[in-house]
C-alpha cells in the first residue's frame, strides 16, 4: 500500500487531504462501486509502481491473489464458530438474526459480483431440505418454519445447529453413495 495514497491523489487531480477510500467513493458514485473500483486503482497502481522499480513477476501475481477477495467464507463458520459464539457473531442467541446474517453476506457477496462458495452453494439447498424434514411446503424460510416449531429464538437457533449437521451428514453420505455407485 505504500505509495497508493498519493498515486490515487495525483490520478485524481486531487490535493485535498481526503483518503483514498473517501477519493474511490467520490468519484464511484456507491459502495459497491467503489469496493470494485478499489481493487481495479490498486491493480493499476501494482502495474504502474512494477514498471517503476525492479520487482519479479513473481511478486506481482503473489500480491494480486493476496489482494483477491478473501477466503473467508460465513458459511464455513456455522457448524464450528457461530455455534460455539452465537452472540459473538450475531449479537444474541436467534434463528432469525442468523438468517439475516446470511442473507445479508450473500447478498453483498453478489452485488460486488462476488460467485457464491461451494459451502454456499451447499447451503442453498437448506431450505427444501428443512421443509422436507417438516413435511410441508411452504413460502416462509427455514428460519420461520424452525421458529415456528420451536419455543423460542434460542430454541430455534439450537435446532438449527442440530438441523444443520444432520443435513451436513446426509449430503456427505449421499456423496459416498455416488462414488461408490
Amino acid at each position: 500500500m505504500e505509495g497508493f495514497q498519493e498515486w490515487l491523489q495525483e490520478r485524481a487531480k486531487t490535493n485535498a487531504s481526503r483518503s483514498w477510500a473517501v477519493i474511490i467513493l467520490s468519484c464511484s458514485g456507491s459502495e459497491p462501486a467503489a469496493f470494485k473500483r478499489f481493487f481495479e486503482e490498486f491493480e493499476q497502481f501494482l502495474k504502474q509502481k512494477d514498471d517503476s522499480t525492479i520487482q519479479k513477476s513473481e511478486d506481482i501475481s503473489r500480491l494480486s491473489e493476496e489482494m483477491s477477495f478473501p477466503r473467508f467464507d460465513i458459511y464455513n463458520e456455522i457448524p464450528s464458530n457461530i455455534k460455539k459464539r452465537p452472540g459473538m457473531y450475531l449479537g444474541s442467541s436467534s434463528i432469525t438474526r442468523l438468517d439475516m446474517l446470511l442473507r445479508g453476506y450473500s447478498l453483498a457477496r453478489r452485488e460486488v459480483g462476488v460467485p457464491p462458495t461451494e459451502p454456499e452453494r451447499e447451503f442453498e439447498g437448506f431450505q427444501s431440505w428443512v421443509e422436507e424434514k417438516y413435511g410441508i411446503n411452504s413460502a416462509q424460510s427455514w428460519s420461520k418454519i424452525i421458529l415456528f416449531y420451536s419455543v423460542d429464538e434460542h430454541e430455534a437457533l439450537q435446532k438449527f445447529f442440530e438441523l444443520f449437521e444432520e443435513y451436513l451428514n446426509r449430503n456427505k453420505s449421499l456423496e459416498i453413495d455416488e462414488n461408490s455407485g
